[in-house]
């Protein structure tokens, strides 16, 4: 399901041509372009292809994003920035590291690296990503930023860094797609969420940040998602779990890693009741339906089209490819 296209005011399309024509010479800069002049909320970054026998994925320390307020440059070196940006707002309240009672952690992980790509590397079977340090009140300004907006920001990255995502926090998530034993895929649309409620969406979450990026573990963050939203306890392996690439969203540049696990529960377990992430969960129990639900938004009996969250586009794509 594709979104309705922002508002075509001149000035919109003007900045949408300034940014395609600066995209043109940098690496996956074509993908971008097309998902921008379609109006797509989705683009796919790192395909299954590429990405096929990882078993591994390790981190390296990358950038923060840079200042948005003026014109002075920020050290956004990972320490550097958590030093410059991140802590002073913990010591004055703004932020939490989580270490209160009752309290969650605002620091989040974004996609470092120059491009329309953070930078990734692979080396069989272990799968490097370059992460660097933001925060959730920086997420949300991404998101609820207007597109028009959000190109002007990628030009003056795209024109002062060549990266149209200099200036966005590019938060990282993970996404997960849990197969049951009956070989079927439920998907729900998202509850309590003031970025995508009533998206549909399989489980995710924000991954979870560290200061110390050997620390950070998105296969843990995926297998507690699964946990918190379907009540799958099990530990993910190379033999229970395929890590099918990275899908963004092209306007707010945040992206998610995404994942398809061969669960141990049957689909009775997904019916069983209501969970609190999503309004409810429905099946999707072929091929026919999968290409329902990419091509036209339409769930099994239903005639109204949905929004589809675009990791959980990439998720159902590779099942289409290879499950169905």
């Amino acid at each position: 399901m594709l979104k309705s296209l922002p508002s075509q005011t001149s000035e919109y399309l003007a900045c949408r041509e300034q940014v395609v024509a600066a995209l043109a010479d940098l690496p996956q800069g074509k993908a971008l372009s097309e998902a921008l002049i379609a109006g797509r909320d989705f683009v796919h970054l790192i395909h299954p292809d590429e990405v096929a026998g990882v078993s591994r994925i390790q981190v390296r320390e990358g950038h923060g994003p840079q200042n948005l307020n003026d014109e002075s440059t920020l050290d956004t070196q990972f320490h550097a920035y958590l030093e410059a940006a991140i802590n002073p707002q913990i010591r004055t309240g703004f932020l939490s590291d989580g270490t209160k009672p009752g309290s969650y952690d605002d620091r989040k992980l974004r996609w470092s690296g120059n491009g329309v790509a953070g930078f990734w590397s692979r080396s069989q079977d272990t799968f490097t990503l370059e992460v660097g340090p933001t925060s959730y009140p920086q997420c949300r300004l991404d998101l609820t930023r207007s597109p028009l907006s959000a190109l002007k920001l990628m030009m003056r990255g795209l024109t002062n860094y060549r990266d149209p995502y200099a200036y966005f926090a590019r938060g990282i998530g993970v996404a997960v797609v849990p197969l049951t034993t009956d070989g079927n895929v439920y998907i729900g649309k998202r509850l309590n969420s003031s970025e995508y409620t009533g998206v549909l969406n399989f489980v995710a979450g924000w991954a979870t940040f560290s200061p110390t990026v050997q620390d950070i573990n998105f296969y843990q963050d995926a297998q507690g998602e699964l946990w918190e939203e379907v009540n799958v306890a099990m530990t993910l392996n190379d033999t229970n779990t395929r890590f099918v690439g990275m899908s963004g969203n092209p306007i707010t540049g945040e992206v998610d890693l995404v994942f398809v696990v061969q669960t141990e529960m049957p689909d009775r377990h997904f019916r069983s009741k209501q969970w609190g992430e999503h309004s409810c969960l429905v099946p999707i129990r072929s091929k026919a339906e999968a290409l329902a639900l990419l091509e036209h938004g339409l769930l099994p009996g239903e005639q109204e089209p949905c929004s589809l969250m675009f990791s959980s586009r990439l998720g159902l794509e590779y099942l289409v490819q290879h499950h169905w």
